[in-house]
């Protein structure tokens, strides 16, 4: 299996539904969540994820978005 480590933009489009290239980080996505891929994220990229969802969405909100991100993707420490 493939293993792709992703950059936090593609997450941010996703969780965050940001236009323009929200479909195409879907499909990167997707790869993930059939099993075609095996995705990861950095450990920084974690943080700075929740603290740019949380400007917009909240703390509880962007708190669950990146539980869910995280039962998706392994994580890699620097």
């Amino acid at each position: 299996m493939k293993r792709v480590l992703f950059d936090s933009d593609v997450w941010l489009d996703v969780l965050g539904k940001r236009e323009p290239h929200f479909q195409a980080s879907v499909q990167a996505f997707n790869t993930v969540k059939t099993g075609k891929t095996q995705g990861y994220i950095s450990g920084h990229a974690v943080t700075n994820i929740y603290y740019i969802l949380s400007r917009e969405n909240g703390r509880e909100v962007s708190r669950k978005l990146v539980i869910s991100l995280l039962e998706n993707v392994g994580w890699v420490e620097e």
